[in-house]
């Protein structure tokens, strides 16, 4: 026996998977859409309950049929977005990329994504916007919570007899206690990781099991669905990117969402008829499939353009999701859900089996010859596969410079023999490590790195709510103390980040507001400014010669994919994307004034990228074909061999150096 059906569901759908789409196509009104996915899952959690437990208690539940409803529901539309959007990655993405798409196939085939996505979410594995299947995390979520739960209740349901409130609550407590514990400190996994986000789908679950008492008059239930729907409408329209998240910011959604539902179950609201409007249910009705195809479409209509939508091409892709979301649903949905057509469970899951192979299979393939870098390209396109936009050997010194705030573990760098300079910094620090490595192994220096990504080397500031740059900086600060072989330090940093607060163009990402450590109020201009004056002390305490690196230029759209793009279709990538050095000197101009400032006096070195990098109108990004950087905003190795000039003074002055 089905659940009588519920438009009122179907519209909260709609809510949720327009709130997504017009997030990810742009609309800033839409700040926080990317609460859907919550809405999403309190709604799963409600309906998959729903049925677990009426069937359990009518002793009718079976694994075998449960499953065969998960795969009509989810695994078609699934399976022909990979299949379309692996072909439309071969058409366009480079080896890496389609590597990487790949890769991302074959966790979404077997329901992992989400810890695929974790695992890869590093600070320089690539922007969202270029993995076309980042959004199949949900899935996976939800997956895995259809693989566990009904275990679950089934062992609630005859070890306790049926009593499914209590141990229900207790697991989705635990969850979202972890959940705002972890959210601080690694929001990558309490995003991505079920036991972080189950407690979303509990709620739901815990308001089918019958936790909360019915409403019995109009007037509460029009009470709690008003404050329900402005729960999730404010989540909606007042979060934005910035908002820390999960956490506790992701109960208001959630309860929320569950409010609505529960205040329709019992007859109707004020807002039952809004939510039953029938182009509202349309579009909840299509949701699953207009939620699989409007991602590839987005980030695929990017890469095409280059740049960020514009109205009428923001227009465009939101008509294109909602025309193969349609069709999807009519033609690969509906046929599949339909039992009479496909009847057989056994025939069902051998076919779903056979079809989840064949994708996995390409894919392999695809991973196993790295992308395929020897399929038909365009003429000239090999020269710009076979260069190397890459991080070089220094990605892994990035977690070596992080291990231990008090005692950090540093990577060696240069020749062989006792260290004399270090590099100090934040990623970008990090971006510069060719160049320093091939200027010291040509004056036979050897020296050590200390990084933090997102760390610049302030003394005694940090990013808001954060204490782990402070503490590393500290650390650093200590141990060049205990080096006493080290007699120059070069500090290299993402300044304008510091200075600025906001990323550049289209940059991912948040703003950063900086906070000092003693207390001391003031823009970031001017903490920033602060901190490294620190820091420059210090090194002159300790007697060390400081290099001062500048800024290296932002382009704040990712280099190598654009330069792909750009001449596969017949572009100039560098006249598309390339800031001019009035952009440059206009967003650097209070960094470089702060520098200036700082610098007086001081005797140290100042070496500034821009010298080499920008010319007379704009900033170079491409030589030869080659990408000078391997994202928006650091250095590849071939960037890195074209400034590593700059550094000659630096390792041939002085014994030290």
């Amino acid at each position: 026996m089905t659940p009588a059906y519920r438009a009122d569901i179907d519209g909260l759908r709609a809510v949720a998977v327009l709130s997504i789409l017009f997030y990810h196509v742009g609309i800033d009104a839409f700040g926080g859409g990317y609460v859907g996915v919550d809405i999403f899952f309190v709604i799963s959690g409600f309906l998959i309950t729903t049925i677990i437990a009426r069937e359990l208690r009518e002793q009718t539940f079976t694994i075998g049929r449960f499953y065969e409803r998960r795969v009509r529901r989810i695994l078609p539309a699934l399976t022909v977005v990979l299949v379309v959007t692996l072909l439309a990655g071969y058409a366009l993405l480079p080896p890496g990329q389609l590597e990487e798409l790949a890769r991302s196939a074959l966790a979404t085939s077997v329901f992992s994504s989400n810890i695929f996505f974790f695992a890869g979410s590093g600070y320089f594995d690539g922007p969202s916007e270029a993995k076309p299947l980042l959004h199949t995390w949900s899935l996976a979520v939800e997956e895995q919570y259809y693989i566990l739960f009904p275990l679950i209740l089934m062992f609630i349901h005859r070890r306790f007899a049926g009593r499914f409130v209590l141990p229900v609550a207790v697991i989705a407590g635990l969850s979202f206690i972890a959940c705002v514990l972890v959210t601080p400190v690694d929001a990558t996994a309490s995003f991505f990781l079920i036991p972080f986000r189950a407690w979303e789908l509990l709620i739901g679950s815990l308001l089918a099991l019958g936790c909360v008492p019915a409403l019995a008059s109009s007037t509460s239930r029009n009470l709690v669905a008003t404050a329900g729907l402005a729960a999730v409408l404010t989540s909606v329209f007042a979060y934005t990117p910035s908002t820390e998240f999960p956490g506790i910011a992701a109960a208001l959604p959630t309860l929320g969402t569950a409010a609505v539902i529960h205040a329709g179950s019992e007859g109707r609201h004020w807002f039952s008829r809004a939510l039953g409007w029938r182009p509202l249910v349309f579009v909840g009705l299509i949701s699953y499939s207009l939620y699989l195809w409007h991602w590839p479409l987005v980030v695929y209509a990017k890469l095409m353009l280059i740049n960020e939508f514009n109205d009428a091409e923001r227009t465009a892709v939101v008509l294109a999701s909602f025309i193969l979301a349609t069709l999807s649903w009519r033609f690969v949905e509906a046929p599949f859900r339909d039992r009479a057509r496909f009847a057989s469970r056994q025939k069902l899951f051998v076919g779903a089996g056979t079809v989840t192979a064949a994708v996995m299979g390409v894919a392999l393939i695809v991973v196993v010859q790295g992308g395929m870098p020897a399929r038909d390209l365009p003429s000239g396109m090999q020269e710009i596969v076979a260069a190397d936009p890459g991080w070089a050997h220094w990605k892994a010194c990035e977690e070596l410079g992080e291990v231990r705030n008090d005692d950090p573990e540093l990577c060696s760098i240069g020749d062989e023999g006792e260290p004399t300079f270090m590099l100090w910094g934040d990623s970008h620090a990090l971006a510069m490590a060719s160049a320093v490595h091939l200027k010291a192994l040509e004056y036979g220096k050897s020296g050590l790195i200390a990084v933090r990504t997102g760390c610049a080397p302030l003394l005694g500031i940090d990013r808001q709510g954060r204490t782990s740059c402070r503490v590393f900086n500290t650390a650093v600060a200590e141990r060049l103390v205990s080096e006493q072989g080290i007699d120059t330090v070069i500090v290299a940093a993402r300044w304008t980040l510091s200075a600025n607060g906001d990323r550049y163009r289209n940059e991912p990402g948040s703003s950063v507001t900086l906070e000092d450590a003693s207390g001391e109020a003031g823009s970031n201009a001017r903490l920033f400014e602060l901190g490294l004056t620190r820091t420059l002390d210090r090194l002159a305490e300790q007697g060390k010669t400081t290099v001062l690196v500048g800024q290296v230029p932002e382009v704040g759209i990712d280099v190598p994919s654009s330069n792909y793009t750009a001449r596969l279709t017949g572009r100039d990538v560098t006249e598309m994307i390339a800031p001019t050095v009035e952009e440059f000197r206009e967003r650097t101009a209070t960094v470089t004034a702060v520098l200036d400032r700082v610098s007086e006096g001081r005797g140290l070195s100042r070496i500034e990228p821009s010298s080499i990098l920008c010319g007379n109108d704009r900033c170079q990004i491409v030589i030869d074909g080659t990408p000078l950087y391997r994202d928006d905003n650091h250095l590849s190795l071939r960037g890195n061999v074209l400034v590593a000039p700059l550094l000659d003074e630096t390792f041939s002055a002085g014994p030290g150096r």
